[in-house]
């Protein structure tokens, strides 16, 4: 037989969950509301994601274009004063130091930086066309495809249609731009689609999170975790030692 819930059960649900002295209410059901309550939630929703896609893909296109920008720095002193790895090796040392939380700065990171700026000389094409990629796109590009219209087409293609690094790589080695041609008509996207693999990988870039600073919360559960299992592990430790102590009498 289903039981009839008491006052304190109905008057606990209205209220919602509770912690110490704070409570959450608990939102009112789906019955009752307007006919098209489900579609102003789906059109909100939607709303929501492309702002923060957008918003996302914005702080990318700026740290790509600095990193296109440092790479030109760095290109033209060595071609202009033997930059070796030394200096490469000290500057990253000094921008680390000034800027701990960005871990962009290496020595390798820089080298890519200059590879960057020596594949794309044009600063128009950084600005409005590679930037909308992920940095990690942009590496792979650079080390694999040496022919520009051919990047072009890869670059296009990754945006139009949201690839993943791993689903580009994938495209590159089955030669995607011979079987499809080299034109892609009519391109117009200014950003990837919003359910698409690049638009969540986005949202998970090292790079960009440390590029403004912001702690990846990830690796600030990773780091719970971890403070977590070594307090168990000391606790055991500490027991044990003094078990044995305790068997000897000490």
């Amino acid at each position: 037989m289903k039981k009839t819930p008491t006052g304190n059960a109905v008057e606990r649900g209205s209220r919602g969950r509770e912690r110490g002295d704070a409570s959450f209410p608990a939102p009112p059901s789906h019955a009752g509301l307007p006919d098209d309550y489900a579609s102003i939630l789906a059109e909100i929703k939607q709303r929501i994601q492309t702002a923060r896609l957008r918003t996302v893909m914005a702080a990318n296109s700026a740290m790509v274009t600095l990193y296109w920008d440092i790479g030109g720095l760095i290109l033209e002193r060595q071609e202009r004063e033997g930059w070796g790895t030394k200096v490469i090796d000290r500057l990253s040392a000094d921008l680390s130091a000034a800027y701990p939380d960005m871990g962009g700065l290496s020595p390798r990171n820089l080298l890519f930086m200059r590879s960057f700026a020596a594949a794309y000389p044009d600063e128009q094409i950084v600005k409005h066309l590679v930037s909308q990629l992920p940095w990690g796109h942009v590496i792979r590009l650079v080390q694999r495809i040496k022919d520009p219209d051919t990047r072009h087409w890869y670059i296009k293609a990754s945006i139009e249609h949201g690839w993943s690094r791993n689903i580009l790589e994938m495209q590159i080695d089955a030669h995607a731009h011979e079987r499809h041609g080299k034109a892609i008509t009519n391109f117009n996207a200014t950003l990837p689609p919003a359910e698409s693999d690049m638009a969540a990988q986005i949202f998970e870039d090292l790079y960009l999170f440390d590029f403004l600073g912001t702690a990846d919360p990830r690796r600030e559960r990773e780091i719970h975790v971890e403070r977590e299992d070594f307090n168990a592990e000391a606790f055991m430790l500490a027991a044990t030692i003094k078990r044995n102590f305790e068997e000897l009498g000490v």
